[in-house]
C-alpha cells in the first residue's frame, strides 16, 4: 500500500493546527501573568468567598468575607488557640443591619456549634431558615460576645439592589461570552479574553471586582500541570512514538479488522490518561489518521470509530489527575493526591469505557466481524509492515523521554507525602527533559498549546467575576436547597448540574465554574465525594455532543472529506453534529446512570 498514513490529512490544514502564528506574543503574555502572580497574594478563592444563607437573597442576604483562623492569626488576635474564622471585611447586606458584627471579629461558634473553618461556617449557616433566631459567639479585642438576632423573611432576588445587579451583570457577560464560543464567531481564546476584559471593566465600574482580585483568581497550578505534561506529549509525538505503537498494534493483531477497531479505542483510552489536554493533538495527528487509513484499506466506515475515539479520550482523561484540565484544577485546588484519583476514578472510568464499548459493539462494530476480508487485511498488513521498516526511530531519545516521564509519574505518587504538589513535579520534569534535549527545546515549546493556557487564564478571570459578584454563591445555594443539604443527594445533583453545564461550556470551563460552587457549599471540608462527582459530571457532559468533546470541533473540520465518502461503493455519512449526537447521547446516558450509581455507593459506604 503506497499511501502513507500521515499523507491522508490535508497538509495545509495540519500545518495550521500544528502552528500558532502569534506564539511569541502568547509566551510573553504567559510570562507577564506568571511574574505578576509571584507578587500578589495567591491564596485560594475559597477562604475569601462569602458565606451566605441559602434561604435569603437580595437586600436580605447575610454576607461577609471570612478567613479560617491559623496560629498566626490566633496570636495576633490574642486567642488561646487557633479556632473559628476571622471577619476580613465589613459585613454586607442584612449582616450589617441586623448583627453587631464588624471587621476583626473572630466567630468561634454558630448556634452553639464550634466553627472549624470558613466552609464549615457556610455549611452551618445554610441549615438556618428565614425566621430562625441565630446566635454568634465572637471574640472582639480579647473579649467574648454573644450576638443573637432573627433572620428576616426572604424577599427574592432584587436585581435593582447592588447584589442582584452585580449577579445579573456577571451572568449576562458569561452567557454572551460562551454563546460566542459555542457559535464559533471568533477563536475561542479571543472570545474568552473579550469576556474577561468586559468582566473586569464591569466589575471595576460597579465595584464588585477589582484588578487585584482578578489576578488572584488566576490559578497557575493547573496551567503549569497542563504545560508540563504537554511537553512530554509533544516530544513523544515528534519522535513518532504514538504512531509506532499504533502500527505495532496493527501488526500484532495481523490487521484483523475487529481487533484493530477495538485496539484503536483501547489505545486512545490509555494514551488520554497521561496526555493531559494535549490528548486532542494525539487524536488529530495519530489516532484519526490511522483510523481513516485502515478504513480505506479494509473498506469500513471510519465515522463511528472516530466518534468512539473522541468518547474514549474523554473517559480516559477522567481516570487520572493529569488526564484533563478539569482534574488538574481539582487536584491543584484541593490537594487530592495522584493516588487518590487512581483509587477512586480509575476503576469507574474502566467500567464506563467497557460499558460504552459494549454499546458500540452491539450497535456498530459487531457487523464488521461478518464483513471481514482476508485479502484486504493482508494488503493493510503489508502496507503497515512496509511503513514500519521505513520508520527510523530515535530510540535513545524515546527511551530518555519515557524514563523522565516514568520518573515524573513515580514522583506523583511519592512527593505529595512531603507536601509537594503536582504542578512543580510536572513542570520540573518537563524542564529537566528540555534541558537534556536542549537542541529541541525551542521547537517543542512552540508546539505546546500555549493558546490553550491563555484561554484558561481568561476563563479564570471570568470565574473570579462570577465569584465576587455572588453569582456562584447563589448557584451553590440553589444546589443546597434542591438537595436539602443531604450528603447523598448533593453530590448526585452536582454530577447532573456539571454534566449539563459541560454540554453548554466545555470541560475545563465547567470545572472552573463549579469548583468555587463546591467550596462554598461546605461539603468539601468533610468529604471528597463531591470532587469525584464533579469529575464524572465533566466526563458525562463532554461525551454528550460534539461541541464540548475533546477535539470534537477540530476533528469535525479534519474529517470533512469523509462527508459522503464512498469507501465501499456506498455513501457514508460524515462526522456531523447529528451523527455524533446519535451515538454520544445514548452513551452519555449510560455513563450518567453508572456514575450516579457509583456516587450513591461511595456516599453510603463512608
Amino acid at each position: 500500500m503506497a499511501l502513507s498514513i500521515r499523507g491522508i490529512m490535508n497538509a495545509d490544514k495540519l500545518e495550521r493546527l500544528r502552528s500558532f502564528p502569534y506564539v511569541e506574543a502568547a509566551i510573553a503574555l504567559v510570562v507577564v501573568v506568571v511574574l505578576g502572580a509571584m507578587f500578589i497574594d495567591t491564596r485560594h478563592m475559597a477562604p475569601q468567598s462569602a458565606p451566605r444563607l441559602a434561604q435569603t437573597s437580595g437586600s436580605n442576604a447575610i454576607e461577609f468575607d471570612v478567613i479560617t483562623v491559623n496560629p498566626i492569626i490566633a496570636k495576633d488576635f490574642n486567642l488561646p488557640y487557633a479556632a473559628g474564622v476571622l471577619i476580613n471585611s465589613e459585613p454586607k447586606g442584612a449582616a450589617r443591619r441586623l448583627f453587631d458584627l464588624t471587621r476583626g471579629d473572630v466567630i468561634l461558634k454558630y448556634n452553639n456549634v464550634d466553627v472549624q473553618s470558613a466552609h464549615h461556617l457556610a455549611f452551618l449557616m445554610s441549615s438556618s431558615k428565614p425566621g430562625d433566631t441565630v446566635q454568634f459567639v465572637v471574640s472582639r479585642n480579647g473579649k467574648m460576645l454573644t450576638i443573637n438576632n432573627k433572620i428576616p423573611a426572604a424577599t427574592g432576588l432584587d436585581i435593582f439592589a447592588p447584589e442582584g445587579r452585580n449577579i445579573a451583570i456577571a451572568l449576562v457577560i458569561i452567557l454572551v461570552t460562551f454563546a460566542m464560543i459555542s457559535l464559533n464567531l471568533f477563536d475561542r481564546t479571543v472570545c474568552a479574553i473579550l469576556g474577561a476584559v468586559v468582566m473586569l471593566v464591569a466589575g471595576s465600574l460597579f465595584g464588585f471586582y477589582k484588578q487585584s482580585e482578578a489576578f488572584d483568581a488566576i490559578k497557575m497550578s493547573p496551567i503549569f500541570i497542563f504545560l508540563g505534561m504537554g511537553v512530554f506529549a509533544v516530544f513523544l509525538e515528534d519522535l513518532r512514538f504514538f504512531q509506532y505503537a499504533t502500527k505495532r498494534m496493527i501488526v500484532f493483531f495481523k490487521a484483523d479488522k475487529v481487533r484493530i477497531l477495538m485496539g484503536l479505542c483501547v489505545m486512545t483510552f490509555l494514551f488520554s490518561m497521561f496526555a493531559g489536554s494535549l490528548r486532542v493533538m494525539i487524536l488529530l495527528l495519530v489516532m484519526i489518521p490511522i483510523t481513516i487509513y485502515a478504513a480505506r484499506t479494509l473498506m469500513f466506515d471510519p465515522v463511528p470509530v472516530v466518534i468512539f475515539e473522541i468518547i474514549a479520550a474523554n473517559i480516559g482523561s477522567t481516570a487520572t489527575a493529569i488526564g484533563g484540565f478539569a482534574n488538574m484544577q481539582v487536584a491543584s485546588v484541593t490537594g487530592i493526591t495522584f493516588l487518590d484519583f487512581l483509587i477512586y476514578l480509575l476503576p469507574i472510568t474502566i467500567v464506563c469505557f467497557l460499558a460504552s464499548l459494549a454499546y458500540m459493539w452491539f450497535t456498530e462494530f459487531r457487523q464488521h466481524k461478518i464483513l471481514r476480508s482476508v485479502k484486504q487485511e493482508k494488503v493493510l498488513l503489508l502496507g503497515v509492515e512496509h511503513e514500519l521498516e521505513g520508520m527510523h526511530m530515535d530510540w535513545p531519545a524515546v527511551k530518555m523521554v519515557l524514563y523522565v516521564l516514568g520518573a515524573v509519574i513515580a514522583a506523583f505518587f511519592v512527593l505529595p507525602v512531603f507536601r509537594i504538589q503536582l504542578a512543580p513535579i510536572a513542570l520540573g520534569g518537563a524542564f529537566l527533559l528540555l534541558a537534556i534535549e536542549h537542541h529541541k527545546a525551542r521547537h517543542v515549546i512552540r508546539k505546546v498549546r500555549l493558546i490553550d493556557a491563555i484561554y484558561y487564564i481568561a476563563i479564570f478571570i471570568i470565574v473570579g467575576g462570577a465569584v465576587y459578584s455572588g453569582l456562584l454563591n447563589n448557584i451553590s445555594d440553589i444546589l443546597m436547597s434542591i438537595s436539602a443539604g443531604n450528603k447523598v443527594l448533593y453530590p448526585i445533583f452536582l454530577l447532573w448540574f456539571v454534566a449539563a453545564f459541560t454540554i453548554l461550556l466545555n470541560p475545563g470551563a465547567a470545572a472552573a465554574f463549579f469548583i468555587p460552587v463546591v467550596m462554598h457549599s461546605g461539603f468539601a471540608d468533610f468529604t471528597d465525594v463531591v470532587w469525584w462527582a464533579l469529575s464524572l459530571g465533566v466526563m458525562v457532559g463532554s461525551c454528550t455532543c460534539l461541541t464540548p468533546a475533546s477535539g470534537g470541533v477540530i476533528t469535525h473540520q479534519l474529517t470533512e472529506e469523509l462527508h459522503v465518502a464512498k469507501l465501499d461503493g456506498r455513501s457514508k455519512e460524515g462526522l456531523t453534529f447529528a451523527s455524533y449526537n446519535r451515538r454520544g447521547l445514548p452513551i452519555s446516558l449510560i455513563l450518567l446512570v453508572i456514575s450516579t450509581a457509583y456516587i450513591f455507593i461511595i456516599c453510603n459506604s463512608q
